[in-house]
């Protein structure tokens, strides 16, 4: 956790001057209502992109976000909400289904969306709720797009996927995934929730390597990205004590939301990063 909230992005990336021209490219992103998503469609949206789509749970929410960026972004992209909830695999697919009717490519996904530290629960499909939010619906969504991915690589598309993950995985059980208990909830104890946290994002990025593995051949990259400690509303679910905790040790070294989004575009964008997949 101190790593985390000490250390500094080595790279210097401009968002505003650094992004490629996207005219033309189809974008989604989960979790594009809050946080990190919504700072990263703030900061795609004025490059040109053909249209953004918004992979997330809360209407309402997405609505207001969806006005914020109009306003403050001219000539913007359309953008459009497709309800999903990564905790209901049928919501999932549901979603897939939806955005496969609306278009007829996809450049760019980001896998952003995630919950921390919820109190013990289970999915709809009964898998825990950090784990089956986190990864097994983001696991889902990928499969369920890689054929449009796939055409759109042999159109001549530099498709990529980005794996929201986290330094988090640290606190994942040094054995690896627990399958054995991934349909249990888990106790209430704090750093058993930080425990479910970690195996989560553990998953993503195994998920993020081995879907790399499969279909970098079939010209789509997949990257997963520790954005930083960044301030968002995923803290809100934190045990007070912790939070006050982590917000003295870590006063004044927390990552902003411009930060993480700027890591998260650097994964997407640069063509270096090809040299740490081989």
């Amino acid at each position: 956790m101190l790593y985390g909230l000490l250390s500094r992005p080595a790279v210097h990336f401009d968002t505003e001057k650094d992004l490629p021209d996207l005219s033309g490219k189809v974008i989604a992103i989960t979790g594009g209502n809050a946080g990190l998503g919504l700072e990263t469609i703030l900061r795609l949206a004025p490059h040109s992109p053909s249209h953004i789509y918004i992979l997330a749970r809360n209407a309402s929410s997405t609505s207001s976000s969806i006005s914020h960026v109009q306003s403050l972004v001219s000539n913007c992209c359309p953008l459009t909400h497709i309800p999903c909830d990564l905790s209901d695999l049928s919501s999932v697919s549901s979603c897939a289904e939806t955005f496969l009717k609306s278009t007829s490519r996809l450049d760019i996904l980001f896998l952003n969306a995630g919950v921390m530290m919820v109190p013990p629960g289970l999915t709809k499909q009964g898998y825990e709720i950090q784990f089956g939010t986190n990864h097994l619906g983001h696991f889902l969504l990928s499969e369920l797009l890689v054929g449009i991915m796939e055409k759109t690589a042999k159109e001549g598309g530099d498709v990529r996927v980005v794996v929201v993950s986290s330094i988090g995985m640290q606190f994942s059980p040094k054995s690896g995934i627990p399958y054995a208990s991934l349909q249990s909830t888990g106790s209430a104890f704090i750093f058993s929730s930080l425990w479910r946290y970690g195996t989560s994002k553990l998953a993503n990025a195994l998920f993020a390597r081995e879907f790399h593995a499969r279909y970098h051949g079939q010209g789509i990259t997949c990257v997963s990205v520790h954005p930083g400690v960044i301030a968002t509303g995923l803290w809100s679910s934190f045990f007070q004590f912790a939070e006050n905790w982590v917000a003295v040790v870590g006063q004044g070294t927390w990552n902003s939301c411009d930060m993480g989004k700027a890591r998260e575009l650097w994964e997407w964008s640069e063509k270096a990063v090809e040299g740490y997949l081989k």
